[in-house]
């Protein structure tokens, strides 16, 4: 009877190995579009096509009257990164120093009449627009403080100015209006450089390279930008990426998707309302990043 009993004891241990294997087996698998199985671990959460459409480059955007703020801003810029400062912050959320500001800045002689660096002085403020989704430059984190890379530059130019950093959510699509009208003081959010800008704001030189690309999810068969014919892709109202993408070759094959944030453009992305995104690749590679 012992002997039995010890048998059956040894069955039922096999089979709870097994069935544990199995189970673990339907855990971790997953079966991609392209009908691949694939462990789960080992599929990304999105990926960046490798076709994307242009490079760019992030400056700040001040009113164009304010020169001397302007110049300041990008003095103590210059100086910090002499010193190092810029590539600490930079290796902070990037892994190395990604900055491309000059250490001898272009300085404009500013109009006699231009006080706008003596009042944010006199103010004891400096008041930054953003758009506080856009990852990793500004955004919010889990206890809702504004942080990011513009965000910690910005503050060590303000300790350097002696005067506070104050940030302020924007309607991204209506930043120049937000701007002119004296809410805030510049707009220092990755703001790619384009014609248009340029010619309604006062920028300063760039202080960082961008690339517009398309992400999909992870799993997806979409390899290639080509792929991409009669699907859906998001991209944010009122951003460059939207205006590259309605004049690229590729905006007659595709449905164009216009949501308010990045943000949503990847919610959507990851519940599978659209094809893909088309983003600055720093937003993408940050949101790969993350667990």
């Amino acid at each position: 009877m012992k002997k039995f009993t010890s048998i059956a004891l040894v069955l039922v241990l096999v089979l709870s190995v097994f069935a544990f294997a199995s189970c673990k087996k339907t855990d971790t698998d997953t079966t991609t579009d392209a009908g691949t199985t694939v462990p789960v671990e080992a599929v990304a959460k999105y990926k960046v096509l490798p076709d994307g459409l242009a490079e760019e480059e992030y400056a700040i955007g001040f009113r164009k009257a304010d020169q001397t703020l302007r110049d300041k801003v990008q003095t103590i810029l210059a100086e910090m990164k002499a010193d190092g400062t810029l590539g600490e912050i930079s290796t902070n959320w990037f892994g190395s120093d990604v900055t491309t500001v000059k250490t001898t800045p272009t300085t404009v002689k500013s109009d006699a009449a231009d006080k706008s660096l003596q009042k944010v002085l006199d103010a004891g403020k400096l008041v930054l627009g953003l758009d506080a989704t856009f990852k990793p430059m500004g955004f919010k984190n889990e206890k809702n403080e504004t942080v990011g890379f513009d965000i910690d530059v910005a503050k060590e130019v303000c300790k350097r100015l002696g005067v506070e950093l104050v940030t302020k959510d924007i309607d991204w699509t209506t930043k120049e209006k937000t701007l002119n009208a004296g809410v805030i003081d510049c707009i220092w959010n990755g703001m790619s450089i384009d014609a248009e800008r340029a010619k309604a704001m006062n920028l300063s030189e760039a202080y960082m390279n961008n690339k517009m690309v398309f992400v999909v999810d992870g799993a997806s068969a979409i390899v290639k930008a080509a792929d991409l014919k009669g699907k859906k892709v998001a991209v944010q109202s009122g951003s460059t990426a939207q205006t590259l993408l309605k004049e690229s070759e590729y905006a007659k094959d595709i449905e164009i998707v216009e949501l308010a944030t990045n943000v949503e453009c990847l919610q959507q992305l990851k519940f599978g309302m659209i094809d893909a995104a088309f983003m600055d690749l720093v937003v993408a590679e940050y949101e790969i990043s993350q667990p």
